[in-house]
């Protein structure tokens, strides 16, 4: 199973300004975190949400203190990193090791009791490296009007060819890089009449594109554009040499 966080975050609501800090802190330092109040939308169904990030995540971080010691869902949600064998981290506030049940208390950990021990936690768990490289590689459409754009990245390098109302034409080419969530591309319609700049934000969970492109003659704004992800695969129809043959576009 591919691995979508570093990090999943497992706290009491009673303690979510702590639980923000930590966030905010490990996303800084380059972790893909899952928050439940940052990336479940009001409409989803958040039991689903909260077990196929536990799936997807490397780490669970177990924010422990007096007010979450006995939390519900903090319990269910340590028992089932411990069942799918998931890295266990307890970090505890005002709450001492050997007050851990069992078997959280078998694990490494840590206290954030103050601004250093929470700057250490943080240094501890980015010195072992992000595991998760965010992609754009795939297909994305445009709900609007079913336009459709294939991603190929290689690192940072991407190469995109883009399909009017999923004609399975390639229609027009993108050519940029792909760095800290955002793709900075040039595009050009395949007939030479059009063609142009602009740039794109992955969303933290990896299924939005959303951005804006301009002309490249007068850096007038056209359009704002907004891809969700549609699979991680390409369709038979598209092959390699597609994207290889415009890859030189951006050195054009």
């Amino acid at each position: 199973m591919n691995e979508k966080y570093d990090i999943f975050l497992s706290y009491s609501h009673e303690d979510g300004n702590i639980a923000n800090e930590l966030y905010s802190k490990l996303t800084k330092a380059g972790l893909r975190c899952f928050m439940a109040e940052k990336d479940i939308a009001p409409a989803e169904q958040w039991e689903n949400k909260i077990r196929d990030a536990i799936h997807l995540a490397k780490q669970i971080l177990l924010l422990i203190t007096p007010r979450s010691q006995n939390s519900h869902w903090v319990l269910v949600e340590s028992g089932a990193a411990w069942a799918l064998k998931k890295d266990l981290i307890p970090v505890l506030m005002f709450v001492k090791p050997h007050e851990l049940i069992d078997p959280v208390r078998r694990y490494q950990a840590h206290m954030i009791e103050t601004p250093s021990e929470i700057e250490s936690l943080v240094s501890s768990l980015s010195d072992r490296g992000s595991v998760v490289q965010s992609k754009i590689c795939g297909q994305w459409i445009d709900p609007a009007d079913n336009d459709t754009v294939f991603f190929k990245q290689v690192g940072d390098r991407v190469v995109g060819l883009y399909d009017f109302d999923g004609r399975k034409n390639k229609v027009g080419v993108y050519v940029g890089t792909f760095k800290d969530r955002v793709l900075e591309y040039r595009w050009k319609w395949l007939g030479g009449k059009f063609e142009g700049h602009g740039h794109m934000m992955l969303s933290n969970d990896d299924e939005r594109l959303a951005g804006d492109w301009w002309y490249s003659k007068n850096q007038e704004r056209v359009e704002h554009v907004g891809y969700r992800r549609v699979s991680d695969d390409m369709p038979s129809w598209l092959v390699e040499a597609d994207f290889e043959e415009y890859d030189g576009f951006l050195n054009e």
